[in-house]
């Protein structure tokens, strides 16, 4: 019998895209903006602190007026971006949310006109404490803030600019349709043919991969000009705003400090080699010379793995979960039972997996495209880390919840290791350990080098297009030289890799994210290893770290564990762990 797999139920938010509530929902929008702008414009800078703490219940409550429509329509849009219906739904809420935004920008530029001491006077008083982390960051931010009409007129020309260029990325590749490297007249999805990758046979792998990148390469064009249209209105702005570099945005809205961010990626530049040592080791244990770019996830020995059904998945994760923490355990469990879960690959739906929350008063869901992978378990155990994450984070504020980049990042690897411990734990022979070690380090490796690696490619298209658009070449050749930097003489790059840099999502949707996978994995790998070391001591100081949500910067949450985000041994001592994984490997 066909795994069934698990669809959505949107009902927890709204029946269909005609319900009279979300309707309503969508036309109450704007007013609840209206309302907070009649009640505050012009009165912030001269409000005492009870004064104050009521503006911003009241701007929590405005800001939270959209929420429930544009996640209700962005899990719709992600289910099937082909239906006009989710499209037409999804533009009409982006544009009412905007046009409140506008409405309540005041909000952020009229306490700018505080003396400092007033300001840190009003952050400090025990009736904020609630919001303190927010009024302090809003605070640092405030020298790149322009007028509140400049603000207005970037928010609203983003509508016709930015966001009509991701949703257009969005919509041409979700809507793709790859042949079928094995079955002729079959056409897959964008999971579904990257999933080949894991095939027995190195010409089904490679096939594979030249079926993807020609699909992509067809795209070139409106891909290369979105990209370059990105680059570019992101760089103007940053020119507006004051900033100094690309990513300066980035890390002061990731709360790190350009030093905590260099350590990050020269340590990890530092240790590719360890890349090329594994992949050196699985060319000799798979008896090949040199591996292929399409070899890097193959399984080892020829054999390949049994697909896991999708209930069988589902089990570990949940064990997993639930032997670290039964809180944990019920949390997950609550994503299938409530039908918060979608993994069936289909036409229309997007590529990839995410897990979506957008205020603590909401439900979060989870999205994936299962195949039956191991890869696919590990992604689930992620996506629902991330839940559990944005769970727990429920105790904060609006202004409160959402943990920066880098930290939302922490219960998703964590969950990942999580199911590692669980699968080691079995009764497995030699050959099984050795596979199933293989791919935790190759994890490790697409979480770390890899998403540095795509960072550093990332900044160089920012820059290299600061001086001149990049023809479509000229980003293959980019990507080119940085594979070969990270995995030197050790992988023979194959023609079919040429274009997978438009084939990721993270450089449309959010400029500069995949330096927050490499934060995360070697963060977890130090928060592990305080795990086996204290065992169920360790419990309580995760989830205090994870209930925290966004009150408090890495920094701080990462001092209350003991670790030191600006020394560059913290980052190398994740690196150490994977160096004693792969040394076990080439003892196997």
């Amino acid at each position: 019998m066909a795994d069934i797999l698990p669809t959505w139920n949107l009902g927890h938010f709204f029946a269909s895209n005609s319900d009279p509530a979300l309707m309503a929902a969508i036309e109450g929008i704007i007013p609840a903006a209206a309302e907070f702008e009649s009640l505050f414009r012009g009165r912030l800078a001269n409000l005492d602190a009870a004064g104050f703490a009521q503006a911003l219940a009241a701007y929590e409550r405005a800001s939270l007026a959209p929420m429930a429509p544009y996640a209700y329509a962005h899990l719709r849009f992600a289910q099937d971006s082909m239906d006009p219906g989710n499209v037409a739904l999804i533009e009409s809420i982006r544009q009412k949310a905007n046009d409140a935004h506008r409405l309540t920008l005041f909000f952020n530029t009229e306490p700018d006109a505080m003396d400092d001491s007033r300001y840190s006077a009003l952050a400090n008083h025990s009736l904020l404490a609630p919001w303190a982390h927010y009024l302090t960051h809003a605070r640092l931010q405030k020298r790149f803030r322009l007028s509140e009409k400049e603000e207005s007129i970037i928010a609203l020309k983003a509508l016709t600019g930015r966001m009509a260029l991701v949703q257009l990325y969005s919509r041409l590749t979700s809507a793709m349709r790859f042949p079928s490297p094995v079955e002729e007249g079959v056409l897959l999805t964008n999971a579904e043919i990257l999933a080949f990758q894991k095939h027995p046979e190195r010409e089904v792998r490679r096939r594979a991969m030249e079926i993807f990148s020609a699909e992509y390469e067809k795209e070139k064009l409106v891909i290369s000009t979105v990209w370059n249209a990105l680059a570019l209105d992101h760089g103007k702005e940053i020119q507006l705003r004051g900033y100094t570099h690309p990513m300066e945005p980035t890390n002061i809205g990731n709360e790190l400090s350009p030093a905590s961010v260099s350590a990050l990626m020269e340590v990890s530049r530092k240790n590719y080699g360890l890349a090329a040592r594994y992949y050196r080791w699985k060319a000799r244990t798979m008896g090949v010379d040199r591996l292929f770019s399409t070899d890097l996830v193959a399984p080892l020995g020829g054999v390949e793995a049994a697909v896991i059904p999708f209930e069988t998945a589902k089990g570990w994760v949940l064990e997993a979960f639930d032997d670290f923490s039964p809180g944990f355990g019920a949390i997950a469990k609550g994503f299938f039972d409530e039908g918060r879960v979608d993994a069936a690959p289909r036409q229309g739906k997007s590529g990839g997996a995410f897990c979506m929350a957008v205020a603590p008063q909401l439900p979060v869901y989870v999205l994936m495209n299962y195949t039956g992978k191991m890869r696919d378990a590990a992604t689930l155990a992620h996506e629902l880390g991330h839940g559990i994450h944005f769970t727990m984070a429920r105790k904060q504020p609006l202004l409160e919840y959402d943990p920066v980049l880098p930290m939302a990042e922490t219960a998703s690897v964590f969950g990942e290791l999580l199911l590692t411990r669980r699968m080691l734990g079995q009764d497995l022979d030699p050959l099984a350990r050795r596979n199933l070690l293989a791919e935790r380090v190759e994890d490790i490796i697409a979480t770390t080098f890899r998403q540095a690696m795509y960072t550093d490619f990332e900044l160089a298209c920012h820059l290299n297009i600061a001086q001149g658009t990049m023809a479509e070449e000229e980003f293959c050749e980019l990507w080119h030289s940085h594979l070969q930097g990270l995995y030197g003489d050790s992988v023979e790059i194959l023609p079919g890799s040429r274009w997978t840099w438009a084939a990721i999502p993270h450089f449309i949707h959010t400029r500069f994210y995949c330096y927050a996978y490499t934060f995360g994995e070697l963060f977890v790998l130090s928060l592990y290893g305080r795990y086996k070391e204290e065992g169920r001591a360790f419990v309580p100081k995760f989830v205090k770290l994870l209930e925290a949500g966004g009150s408090r910067p890495p920094s701080i949450l990462a001092a209350q564990v003991g670790l030191n985000l600006e020394d560059p041994s913290f980052w190398q001592g994740g690196y150490d762990v994977l160096e004693e994984l792969i040394g076990e490997l080439e003892k196997s």
